[in-house]
């Protein structure tokens, strides 16, 4: 591209194709970010370059000739958007990239987004507040920071900001900080903004023996309605069902989107995220944006955040289980509970009249020897005397036997002692 009509794009802006200002992302993660165009430029190549100075941006890639590897490029014309993902990111990948539109004959249209590749944490770039009011702010962190001290300070550079709060002393007052080591985010909450508030903040994690490693975001706070607000920055919704947000901006000619940490945008055209229905209605004549999430899953719990103009504004989604999956979860203990109990009587039941059983077996059979395992109550056993002589020998014991008798019937009962 000409460096002298680079310059005049880069002055002139970027009619017709808008993105994201500002993108943190973790190092090693990956990242996919929206190019959004006009319908007079859906024949048109795209294509996504570096810019390393006003005169030099080299493309990566291009629509015309896709390919995947660590930056692949995907263009949709039904929904005017084509997306780049990087891979594996690395801190080399932080700068400034643009978005462009091939016009053949004209100036190219290029929207620029910085990429920022960060230690680890990761937070949002631009945050508007109303002065007066109150914003929290999520700061997301690796795996490997779960057990370590977090900080929120203020200042332009991270080696010498001024800290405000730590997780390990949290407050309660008009700065304040929680960690949630489950969902590696901690969160900072700033009430009763003033106009003095206004400044870069970071989002820090200490790192013992080592330098911190941390991430920026600015802080604008302004007189009248800001340049983009919502009513609440939590919302709830139920499993299976809807969730809806309103997010106001000043700037009507903004295009709007609404995104996810760690996920994709959608704008007013693109009607999904992450495969979730999303119907987003602006309406320009009173600057407001309504996001409906439909069809909604336990995993949809987390953070987005609605983007017009340079601004951004964080919202937690918070999606609970249905009613008739708690009434249904319910059933399924109390059912199991019922089975359990059903068979530990059907058990006793069985061993109570087995026993039974056996004794009535030996009331009726008295010839017949049964013998019991050691320490049971009872031991029947029938002696047969066949032999006269021998019968003869018992008669005086016996007195029921005669010499004549060919067989005598004897039962022996013995009562064990309990142990």
């Amino acid at each position: 591209m000409d460096p002298l009509m680079l310059l005049i794009l880069l002055i002139a802006g970027h009619t017709g194709v808008s993105t994201v200002k500002r993108v943190s992302v973790q190092r090693g993660g990956s990242v996919t970010i929206p190019c959004f165009y006009g319908d007079r430029y859906k024949t048109h190549v795209k294509y996504w370059c570096r810019l390393y100075n006003v005169s030099s941006c080299p493309p990566i890639v291009r629509s015309d000739s896709p390919q995947e590897g660590k930056v692949s490029i995907r263009d949709d014309p039904d929904q005017r958007v084509f997306t780049v993902t990087i891979n594996n990111l690395t801190a080399g990948d932080s700068g400034t990239y643009l978005c462009g539109v091939e016009i053949s004959g004209g100036l190219d249209v290029v929207p620029s987004v910085f990429l920022s590749v960060t230690e680890g944490v990761s937070t949002l770039s631009r945050v508007t507040v109303q002065r007066g009011g109150s914003v929290t702010i999520p700061c997301f962190y690796g795996d490997r920071y779960k057990t370590h001290v977090k900080y929120w300070c203020r200042g332009d550079y991270r080696d010498s900001c001024t800290p405000i709060v730590h997780s390990d002393s949290p407050q309660e007052g008009k700065v304040s900080i929680r960690d949630d080591p489950d969902q590696q985010v901690f969160t900072v909450t700033i009430n009763d903004v003033t106009a003095g508030d206004s400044d870069y903040y970071w989002c820090g994690v200490e790192i013992s023996g080592g330098s911190d490693v941390g991430d920026q975001v600015k802080l604008l706070v302004t007189h009248g309605s800001p340049w983009l607000s919502v009513d609440k920055q939590e919302a709830t919704g139920v499993e299976g069902d809807s969730v809806s947000v309103q997010c106001r901006y000043g700037n009507n000619e903004s295009q709007v989107l609404w995104c996810k940490f760690w996920g994709y945008c959608a704008s007013k055209r693109s009607g999904n995220l992450d495969g979730r229905p999303v119907l987003i209605r602006d309406d320009r004549v009173n600057r407001v944006f309504s996001v409906t999430m439909r069809g909604l899953e336990r995993k949809d719990t987390g953070w987005y955040w609605c983007a017009a103009q340079d601004g951004q504004i964080p919202v937690h989604i918070t999606v609970k289980q249905g009613e008739n999956n708690e009434n249904l979860s319910l059933f399924l203990y109390v059912g199991l509970g019922l089975l359990v109990l059903l068979l530990i009587i059907i058990i006793i039941t069985w061993k109570v009249r087995d026993k039974h059983n056996k004794k009535m077996s030996m009331n009726q059979n008295p010839g017949r020897i049964a013998f019991e395992e050691p320490g049971a109550d009872v031991i029947y056993s029938s002696i047969v005397l066949s032999d006269p002589k021998v019968s003869s020998g018992y008669s005086s014991y016996c007195p029921a036997v005669t010499p004549a008798s060919d067989v005598v019937y004897s039962s022996v009962a013995l009562k064990h002692k309990e142990v």
